[in-house]
């Protein structure tokens, strides 16, 4: 509604102010005149960030929406005020240097697009690393529930699991493949001692030696870092 009223102004405008100019670069003025004013309104009313959106990816192209569209303004201003108050250039001159224009904004509008998409490229890549640290905390928490069914395996085993549990708060995602490894390792190791615990008097060494094992695993991965 408020776009339409806007227009509805412009329009209004031009026809009470039209004064002795030609009909072809009086209807091209007022063509570009709504152009320029629908670019200016969809830049402030779409919303700058989209907070349901993870990757966030109009927070990355926002500096060269900003540019593009900001330099496209006063450009075609210029063209209008010096081609009809300044050096009265002619319709064809007009068009022409408005169609660049406009193709000049495509341009951008392609490389914000561009932009856009990388940031959500960047973004799938770091969820991708993030994805084997949140396995290995997944895992400990698993853990931590069974030792609520096994108080045995807390009594012995809880000072031990708790610095696992706290180590992993600290630990950076990684893209080497060795790092991918031995957070898999991590996982499995602690899912066999989920299996063991329930049955911890009968498995008492074998729990002994995996979490040495987990603990051993945790030493190495926190030393892996990204290539």
């Amino acid at each position: 509604m408020a776009l339409l009223a806007g227009e509805a102004i412009i329009i209004a405008a031009f026809f009470l102010w039209r004064g002795n100019a030609p009909t072809d670069i009086f209807t091209l003025n007022l063509v570009m005149a709504s152009i320029l004013y629908g670019v200016m309104f969809v830049d402030m009313l779409v919303p700058w960030i989209n907070w349901k959106d993870k990757a966030q990816r109009q927070v990355g192209s926002m500096g060269i929406r900003w540019f593009i569209t900001g330099l496209y303004v006063i450009l075609a201003l210029a063209v209008m005020i010096v081609g009809n108050w300044k050096v009265n250039l002619s319709f064809t001159v007009q068009l022409m240097l408005h169609i660049g224009l406009l193709f000049l904004l495509l341009l951008g509008f392609v490389a914000m697009f561009h932009a856009s998409d990388k940031v959500v490229e960047i973004h799938s890549q770091e969820s991708s690393h993030r994805q084997g640290v949140n396995d290995m905390k997944r895992a400990m928490m698993q853990l931590k529930d069974t030792a609520i069914d096994c108080p045995q395996l807390m009594a012995i085993y809880g000072d031990r699991i708790n610095n696992l549990e706290e180590g992993l708060r600290y630990l950076s995602p990684s893209n080497n493949p060795e790092a991918s490894a031995l957070e898999d390792q991590f996982v499995e190791v602690i899912n066999d001692i989920n299996i063991a615990a329930p049955q911890f008097s009968m498995n008492q060494e074998k729990i002994e030696a995996a979490l040495r094992r987990a603990e051993r695993i945790y030493q190495n991965r926190k030393g892996v870092y990204s290539n």
